[in-house]
């Protein structure tokens, strides 16, 4: 697996998980984060991931994988979480395994 790519997903997945984690319908914290601690947390790990993803694509398709992988992060977190009763640890491994599982299938060769 492409490293850039595969840091590039773990920092979005991270800056999504903190997104979740501030709603007040989540289950993992006994108390949610702060809305504006996540969503600052989670508009730089965007930022982040279209920086890092830069360094092998171009602006227009590194931020086009981002806003991909966002959206199929929050599906894949939210359908876990609502089929599987977790605690946050292990929700968090299994989760990013899976995704980091697709970053090394797909990776560069699918984009």
């Amino acid at each position: 697996m492409n490293i850039v790519i595969g840091t590039a997903v773990v920092v979005l997945w991270m800056g999504c998980l903190a997104l979740l984690l501030c709603s007040k319908h989540q289950r993992l914290l006994k108390k949610p984060l702060s809305k504006e601690a996540s969503t600052l947390g989670f508009a730089t790990s965007f930022m982040l991931s279209i920086w890092l993803l830069m360094a092998e694509y171009n602006l227009v398709a590194a931020s086009l994988m981002v806003l991909v992988f966002t959206l199929a992060i929050w599906l894949s977190q939210v359908l876990l979480l609502g089929h599987v009763k977790l605690k946050l640890a292990p929700f968090s491994c299994v989760n990013l395994a899976f995704w980091l599982a697709v970053a090394q299938l797909g990776g560069q060769h699918v984009v």
